[in-house]
């Protein structure tokens, strides 16, 4: 009886998704609001759509991995264990209208619970609320949700009219959640 034995990416591989990874990520962060197209990607690396596709199994997964590339860089560039360090990667994000766009696209698209983003979604939902709430301190839950589902509202009307302050709107409703008379979650 013959096994056969599964071999795990290669290096070569390895360092190729990496590389599309790189490139992707850089194409939508320098884009305008609609984001690059996956023939620019690939026309970029050098590599045929199926080709790229090829790494990452589907666009969507791409696409979805472009965003967790894209959360893992802002998490060491930012000190987001303080508020100013999250008012300092929204007005980063009003920089990079195209991954805002993905963002958008991908969190609509995770309401399918089969779609490649519905994991991704609710695990980077999670992430940020508990940042939130460790930034506002205990007891402030709510308060958290709240300035969330503000930030994902303000980004989306920032794609539609970029006049929107995206970051003084959310520093009003900081400063009016914390400091309005019964609004502190018990």
């Amino acid at each position: 009886m013959e096994t056969s034995t599964r071999r795990g990416p290669s290096p070569k591989g390895v360092a190729r998704r990496a590389e599309i990874l790189r490139v992707a990520l850089d194409a939508y962060r320098t884009s305008g609001r609609y984001g690059p197209s996956l023939k620019s990607i690939a026309d970029a690396t050098g590599l045929s759509e199926a080709g790229v596709l090829h790494y990452f199994g589907s666009k969507d997964e791409l696409l979805v991995q472009v965003l967790a590339a894209d959360d893992a860089r802002c998490a060491a560039t930012y000190d987001l264990t303080t508020i100013d360090g999250f008012w300092e990667l929204l007005a980063h994000t009003t920089r990079t209208p195209g991954l805002i766009r993905l963002l958008i696209d991908m969190t609509a698209a995770a309401t399918d619970p089969g779609h490649p983003a519905h994991a991704f979604v609710d695990r980077r939902t999670r992430d940020w609320l508990a940042l939130m709430e460790r930034i506002l301190g205990p007891g402030y839950d709510w308060e958290a949700q709240v300035l969330l589902a503000a930030a994902d509202g303000l980004r989306f009307q920032w794609l539609r009219d970029p006049s929107t302050d995206i970051v003084g709107d959310l520093r009003s409703l900081h400063t009016a959640l914390l400091s309005g008379p019964g609004v502190r979650s018990s």
